[in-house]
């Protein structure tokens, strides 16, 4: 490298760099990564430009269900239709990165005149591609099982087997896409020291169990009024409830208590502690009523539905948010509703399948296998409770970073010295001139970061 830099270098302006100016359209910026929130979540999935492909949910789900529990071999059709229907929506999720495909399942230009034909018309329209999709499926499977008899039995069998996953998955995508959503903010990130105990973050998250618990059970028993038996009944229902909070508490009381170490942990373990565990107590609760009443089925789809919808939403949240931040194509905003219908269908599929399976065998009660499925998820999350106090002390030890992205004036300072520093040595006779020596250079602070 050259020891000499002639003086006329100084007209670059290095020994004294002008601070970035906020004029210069070329500046630091800070690039911040891209975030899929619940908000964004709802507002795609309530868009009037897709709503026609939640009510083609509502309305395919409803007639397969109904040919699952006709005869025998309906079932086998009823699962090939869901399964079609599933994958039929996957790959119209994966096909809408294409703009004519983008613009086909979506419902535009509403007449103002004749708004209901007009929606009538473009709906049908916008089903094309997924139907058509689903309905090629829907002939490859039929012409599989139509050449092996083995297949029949298992179809229904394997769709059916879902209810089990799809319980487990309640419990995963609610811990990610909850736990993610309580860990935004900068007071569940301070890393700043706390002194006092476990004390408090247990009492919150027993008084809130305890408060769901009871109103569950006041909510069932009519008040808890009526035969000594209804009302022992959900009063056990109640201490159970607390028991199981108390248990877990001491089971991790050691992670507990290194998490709650900081503020930001603290905090987090609180409000973690607190939703996570009402959620558990609500699938307890429902997992109670089915094993020891007689639900009415009207109140029991009622309830499942809602549980599909927010498991269907939390599994889309939980994948997209993720996707989404790391500038991932698979999941984006512009396909979270195709893949939340993928889902939607495999989901109700796997009910339909279950309810058939149950009663085919013995004539099982549905609601007895319903209970089952909320018990999974309710253990599940009691199982994957200080994994998520965990990673949020990894968290708050790494914090994730901002992105900073610099221009303009630190590039062209930089290329200005690169070129100086390549410059020929003066000839021996030039001696007498001005000698500059790099190190007494005066550079911004941000371009000697950068050479550094």
């Amino acid at each position: 490298m050259a020891d000499k830099v002639e003086d006329d270098v100084s007209s670059h302006d290095l020994g004294e760099t002008e601070p970035l100016s906020s004029n210069d359209s070329s500046e630091m910026t800070i690039v911040e990564e891209p975030k899929f929130g619940l908000r964004e979540l709802i507002s795609t999935l309530i868009d009037l430009r897709t709503l026609p492909h939640i009510l083609l949910l509502l309305i395919l789900s409803t007639i397969l269900y109904a040919i699952a529990q006709g005869a025998d071999s309906a079932n086998l059709y009823s699962a090939i239709g869901f399964i079609s229907l599933s994958f039929g929506y996957s790959l119209t999720a994966l096909s809408t990165r294409w703009e004519f495909a983008h613009k086909m399942v979506r419902v535009e230009g509403l007449a103002s005149d004749s708004w209901l034909k007009s929606m009538l018309f473009r709906s049908l329209r916008a089903w094309t591609l997924p139907l058509l999709l689903s309905g090629l499926i829907c002939f490859g499977l039929s012409q599989l099982v139509k050449g092996n008899e083995i297949w029949k039995p298992w179809i229904p069998l394997s769709l059916a087997t879902l209810f089990l996953l799809w319980s487990i998955g309640q419990g995963l995508s609610f811990k990610s896409g909850t736990a993610s959503w309580i860990a935004n903010g900068k007071k569940v990130l301070d890393d700043s020291v706390r002194g006092s105990g476990v004390i408090g973050i247990s009492t919150w998250q027993i008084l809130a169990v305890t408060t769901i618990a009871t109103l569950i059970g006041y909510g069932y028993s009519s008040g808890f009024q009526g035969e000594t038996s209804e009302k022992l009944k959900w009063i056990g229902f109640i201490i159970i409830a607390i028991t199981i909070q108390v248990a877990m508490i001491y089971w991790i009381k050691d992670t507990l208590i290194d998490v709650s170490a900081t503020k930001g942990g603290a905090r987090f373990a609180t409000r973690w502690g607190m939703i996570s565990q009402i959620f558990v107590t609500w699938h307890l609760g429902s997992a109670w009523r089915r094993l020891i009443d007689e639900p009415s089925p009207f109140t029991m789809i009622i309830e499942e539905f809602t549980l599909m919808i927010i498991t269907v939403l939390l599994a889309i949240w939980s994948l997209a948010s993720r996707d989404v931040s790391r500038g991932g194509k698979l999941f984006t905003t512009e396909n979270a509703l195709f893949w939340g219908l993928a889902f939607g269908f495999g989901y109700a599929g796997s009910i339909a399948m279950i309810t058939n399976l149950s009663n085919s065998i013995g004539g099982g009660n549905i609601a007895t296998t319903m209970a089952i499925g909320h018990l999974v998820t309710a253990i599940t999350l009691i199982m994957i409770h200080p994994k998520a106090l965990r990673n949020h002390k990894i968290r708050i030890l790494n914090p994730p970073a901002v992105k900073v992205q610099e221009t303009g004036n630190i590039e062209k300072q930089i290329s200005e010295v690169e070129a100086v520093a390549a410059s020929p040595e003066p000839e021996e006779s030039e001696t007498e001139e001005q000698v500059i020596d790099l190190d007494d250079l005066q550079f911004s602070d941000d371009v000697v970061e950068l050479l550094d």
